[in-house]
């Protein structure tokens, strides 16, 4: 039996907090990634995380491996969405007045929380408000970024001077964090921070079992069809019905699971793995964001992208795309309006992949980490 001594010095298991932004679902799911490595080389690992993704979230992609807590807070704006492929300016202005102030009084109570679990670390993605509190509390901070949001607003500053301000104080917020750790597609290189591969979360079930589970025989082939975490109206799923010998598996804002001739339809909280879907997949079409995109590249499926325009993240990550997953591309018009569902033959016969596996780069994000966390508790 342990001395009463010897249990008061016996090390607490370690603990991290995690504030992620809630513009659409990418980089939740990096974050969520980046937590589970953790996980594997630091049993006993809780987590406090802060956003405004619903918590049936957090339970689907931390439960029940990583004991957590999940609080509602808005801890970014990013940009305010019309749609999957429509940003108000004007709107995002008006809340970043807002929320940059920092003031809002349901930050006491996230203080409070941070106080009392005592976060050997705080993981932000790509929220300023963790750097902030952070900061303010002296608990080590960890970036993790493909881009930033100073980056993005700079590319609106013709049009829009008012966030000019903006622009600089995010930028030196940013600069704060005790560990910056940059993810491919990159788009801004920052010099002596480490770059990652994509991050993406694990697989779980092989595709033969996702095909049992969507009720499709052993040799099916389906695409899946995705506008990430913002819903969208989808006015071609009559025309996709002209293609019995493909069934399209479509992801989004439904109330429930929809069967349709060759359609199926999914909600958000479907039950299925995402990322399961991808690699089951004979290829994913829809808007493309940093999430989609590395785990289209991590399952090594073709993509038919439809990159937003007028928003700076869009070039870099075609790049990316261009370089490193057979893909084609469609215009937003046209995936609105069902034309891509004419060139699906031309997708279906893009080449295939070499077949090696990713290095997942939230392995690397996790070693990052925990040196960091390690020489901090040693100094």
């Amino acid at each position: 039996m342990n001395s009463s001594s010897e249990t008061e010095t016996s090390p607490r298991p370690p603990n991290f907090a995690c504030f992620a932004t809630s513009h659409g679902f990418g980089h939740a799911t990096r974050a969520v990634a980046i937590l589970r490595a953790l996980a594997q080389n630091t049993p006993g690992l809780t987590v406090n995380v802060f956003s405004s993704l619903p918590d049936w979230f957090w339970t689907e992609n931390l439960s029940p491996d990583i004991p957590y807590h999940a609080h509602q807070l808005e801890t970014d704006v990013g940009l305010v969405q019309k749609s999957p492929f429509e940003h108000d300016l004007d709107q995002t202005i008006t809340r970043l007045e807002r929320f940059l102030a920092f003031d809002e009084p349901a930050l006491e109570d996230t203080r409070e929380i941070l106080r009392e679990s005592k976060p050997d670390l705080i993981l932000c993605d790509v929220s300023p408000l963790g750097l902030v509190l952070g900061k303010e509390l002296g608990i080590p901070t960890v970036l993790v970024e493909n881009f930033t949001w100073d980056w993005i607003y700079g590319a609106y500053l013709d049009e829009e001077p008012r966030f000019e301000p903006f622009v600089e104080q995010l930028g030196e917020l940013f600069r704060s964090a005790d560990l910056r750790i940059q993810t491919e597609p990159i788009c801004e290189r920052i010099e002596n921070c480490p770059l990652v591969p994509p991050i993406f979360r694990e697989f779980r079930e092989p595709p033969d079992r996702i095909l049992d589970q969507l009720g499709l025989p052993p040799d099916s082939r389906y695409l899946l069809v995705t506008t990430g975490g913002i819903p969208q109206d989808f006015s071609f799923l009559d025309k996709l019905k002209g293609r019995p010998d493909l069934t399209f598996v479509i992801t989004g804002n439904f109330p429930q699971l929809e069967r349709a001739e060759n359609l199926i339809l999914l909600p958000h909280r479907s039950g299925f793995h995402f990322p399961d879907l991808v690699r089951a997949s004979c290829g994913v079409v829809g808007k493309i964001g940093y999430g989609t995109v590395a785990e289209t590249w991590g399952a090594q499926v073709p993509l038919f992208a439809v990159y937003r325009e007028n928003f700076r993240e869009s070039e870099p990550i075609r790049n990316f795309v261009d370089r490193d997953v057979p893909s084609l591309k469609a215009s937003e018009a046209d995936f609105l309006d069902g034309t891509w569902i004419d060139r699906i033959d031309e997708f279906l016969a893009l080449p295939g992949i070499d077949g090696e596996n990713r290095t997942n780069g939230a392995k690397e994000a996790g070693h990052l980490i925990n040196s960091i966390e390690n020489s901090m508790i040693s100094d």
